[in-house]
């Protein structure tokens, strides 16, 4: 027991973005006695214990379970930019309920689990060019072909059995992170302070994280950030943008709609909303296709900025009722509301996985039962 206890101390205070050092300092012990701890080799008492509790924001069973399976995190955002703990938890939190309602409903593993496209920096030569062909092999395998445009990327992944979290945070620089585990499955956290458009490029992005790189959520501690510029970073950015905008379908409508000869905001404009991305985006694949020249980009980038209110703005902005509506109906939710309307869990599991009291758990079933009530009737 003193293993188990000593492990799920480390495990939980990694997952936190705690060093041992600053965690002893917190405990009034040496970093010695904590190590000697968490390694099981010395056995600790039990006010020490909830005060550890209390500074990690978990239930002391929490450190008694022996079969607990840890999520590794791997963040997107740069390296000073890390999600902050209690969002770490709502996640982790979010990504078992997930799980646990599955199995109570009895739908578990009735999704098949998205392919890996494992990538060997030994073996493969060309990580820009591997991470276009998943994207392309993944636009295929969902059915979209490579012209058109996809209309949700959240109600598409959230089908194929990705668990979707979105939460909204205030540092904007935090635009998203994955989770996996084989029993938990591939899980995407969306930072819903940003603009829809950054949600969905940060869900397409995390999404090639979780195709390319799953091998490299083994780990208990999660990355404290990948600069922009690491080569997983860099794939994952090639990957969402041919995953949402394909060179097929751009280059199509860039030639039927726009035209070789002059290039205004009106058809940048045009370009985001066909595509459902930031003008930022659409003008970097513009470019980097060769659609429109350095001089063109540079100009066209100066005139959207002129008309942005500030960075964290979107020009011409999407609406967000499509992805709302998903999410009202989205399979967690549909998941929860049957566990709940056919008393299959408890009420306070029930709260305990949604995150609410039990007041509010009440409060919501009872929403749910008119709702099915008025629907019958």
């Amino acid at each position: 027991m003193k293993e188990v206890i000593g492990n799920n101390i480390k495990k939980m205070r990694e997952i936190a973005g705690i060093s041992q050092e600053a965690f002893a300092e917190k405990l009034d012990v040496s970093r010695a006695t904590l190590s000697a701890i968490e390694n099981g080799h010395v056995a600790i008492d039990s006010s020490k214990l909830l005060q550890i509790a209390q500074i990690l924001g978990r239930p002391v069973s929490d450190f008694f379970e022996e079969k607990a399976e840890a999520l590794a995190l791997l963040y997107r955002a740069a390296e000073d930019a890390v999600a902050p703990v209690d969002t770490q938890r709502s996640f982790e939190r979010f990504c078992k309920a997930y799980r646990e309602l599955e199995e109570i409903v009895g739908v578990q593993d009735a999704l098949l689990p998205a392919p890996e496209y494992s990538y060997f920096p030994e073996v493969h030569s060309r990580p820009q060019q591997f991470a276009s062909q998943v994207a392309a092999s993944e636009r295929e395998r969902l059915g979209l072909g490579q012209r058109d445009p996809i209309e949700n990327i959240f109600k598409l992944l959230d089908e194929q059995g990705v668990r979707i979290f979105r939460q909204g945070m205030p540092n904007h620089e935090v635009y998203g992170l994955s989770a996996f585990s084989p029993r938990y499955g591939l899980c995407v956290f969306v930072n819903q302070a940003n603009t829809l458009e950054r949600q969905t490029f940060s869900l397409a992005h995390e999404y090639g994280h979780l195709l390319m790189h799953r091998s490299f959520y083994q780990a208990r501690k999660p990355f404290a950030g990948l600069d922009k510029n690491h080569e997983m970073e860099e794939m994952a950015q090639t990957f969402a943008a041919n995953l949402l905008v394909p060179e097929l379908g751009l280059r199509e409508v860039f030639m039927r709609d726009v035209g070789e000869n002059t290039i205004g905001i009106e058809d940048i404009v045009f370009l985001k909303r066909y595509f459902r991305v930031s003008v930022d985006m659409m003008l970097r694949r513009l470019k980097d296709l060769r659609l429109i020249s350095q001089a063109d980009y540079n100009h066209l980038l100066e005139e959207v900025n002129k008309r942005r209110v500030d960075e964290t703005k979107e020009l011409a902005p999407m609406s967000s009722e499509p992805v709302e509506a998903w999410e009202e109906l989205s399979r967690f939710w549909h998941l929860a509301r049957k566990a709940a309307l056919d008393e299959l869990v408890s009420l306070g599991k029930l709260a305990q996985w949604l995150g609410l009291n039990v007041v509010e758990m009440r409060k919501k079933i009872q929403e749910w039962q008119k709702e099915v009530s008025f629907a019958q009737a």
